[in-house]
């Protein structure tokens, strides 16, 4: 019995993309198997695992289908089409959002939980009130992108709750217009085809529309109202929003970093608008005065000042708020009065919290009257 040689062909008619198709045969039984470099993801169709990942690379890395064509021409590969390509995206896309719309509703549920933890008076089937952050982005800087995402966060958990994305443009409709089809065939593909398009004004317009639907669904999707908004100086989302529940307003909560900056930009501005020399014969800036570096620690202790007299729990006694905005004025007040130098160090230091932990090195003995200062701080 002799044995037969093995032949490797490519079957080129079954190609796919990055996909080959090999057969190995016998020389002696004339038999073939079929050699495929990919398996397929799917039962039917022709979408192979290896399309569906150099696919998912080109949308992680930013290159698109140019960059993916130009890395294939390269190396001198085979490649998808456009329309393979951009049908492996619409496959990625829904197996994303399916996925992410699902850690979102339990993002919601461990929210809801905890928000009834605080609150033992609040049921199960109540809508219930949340703390969130809230912002936006573009696809590219300047006022000029056709693509926007806005998003709230949960402040209590960290978590993303929900998303929603704005588009000028699209893409599908683009290629088709491109392949030269009249307006009539456009119109009948379009009935057929959900276009992109869902938004139709300036780009910085696309944050505040985007609150409005994320706050609108809030309660559909969690049984959740997003009644107080954590964001930046820009006050336009929140007028946007205010109302959206009716006569429970929506109030807006300042981030900490952005009034930390607040603060450092007005003392800057100060610095630089006030010329020559103060009542004491010195300038404004200088060693000992209000330098860059004072500033910067001034803009931090003023945030330290507002978290260390921040109330965790979601909703708070009144006394609990009063006392904790007495406290945090206090020690703001306290950062101005210790850098201010003063004969008298009791007057000077008077606001400064107590204790060995205090970063204030000040300390008077109430039964002699007198003070001691060291110096480091």
């Amino acid at each position: 019995m002799s044995l037969g040689t093995l032949t490797l062909e490519e079957d080129k008619s079954a190609r796919a993309g990055l996909m080959s198709q090999f057969s190995l045969q016998c020389s002696s039984c004339e038999e073939s198997s079929p050699l495929p470099t990919s398996s397929g993801v799917t039962q039917r169709g022709k979408s192979y695992d290896i399309n569906c990942r150099v696919v998912y690379h080109a949308i992680e890395s930013g290159c698109g289908y140019e960059g993916l064509a130009t890395f294939c021409g390269i190396m001198n590969m085979p490649c998808l089409s456009k329309p393979a390509y951009y049908k492996q995206v619409d496959n990625i896309l829904e197996a994303l959002e399916d996925e992410a719309k699902e850690d979102m509703r339990k993002a919601g549920e461990r929210l809801g939980q905890q928000i009834l933890e605080e609150n033992p008076e609040k049921d199960l089937d109540d809508t219930l009130d949340a703390v969130v952050s809230f912002d936006g982005t573009w696809a590219k800087q300047g006022f000029t992108s056709l693509t926007g995402v806005v998003f709230v966060i949960s402040v209590d958990t960290g978590e993303v709750l929900d998303y929603h994305v704005l588009s000028k443009a699209c893409q599908k409709c683009a290629l088709k217009k491109a392949k030269g089809v009249n307006e009539e065939e456009f119109e009948e593909w379009l009935l057929e085809h959900e276009c992109d398009i869902n938004f139709a004004g300036s780009s910085p317009a696309m944050e505040c529309e985007g609150a409005v639907v994320l706050w609108e669904r809030s309660v559909e999707r969690h049984n959740l109202r997003y009644r107080w908004m954590v964001s930046d100086g820009d006050s336009k989302a929140f007028n946007s929003v205010e109302n959206v529940y009716g006569e429970i307003k929506v109030k807006k909560l300042d981030c900490v970093g952005h009034v930390q900056k607040r603060m450092d930009k007005h003392l800057l501005n100060l610095k630089a608008r006030t010329k020559g020399k103060l009542a004491d014969g010195k300038p404004i800036g200088g060693i000992g005065r209000l330098s860059d570096t004072r500033i910067k620690k001034f803009q931090k202790d003023y945030g330290l000042a507002i978290r260390q007299n921040t109330i965790r729990k979601s909703n708070p006694a009144r006394r609990e708020v009063e006392v904790a905005v007495y406290a945090m004025k206090k020690n703001i007040i306290a950062i101005l009065h210790h850098n201010v130098e003063s004969n008298d160090l009791t007057k000077q230091h008077r606001f400064c919290p107590p204790g060995e932990s205090s970063w204030c090195k000040w300390k008077l003995d109430e039964a002699t009257g007198t003070s001691t200062y060291s110096s480091g701080n």
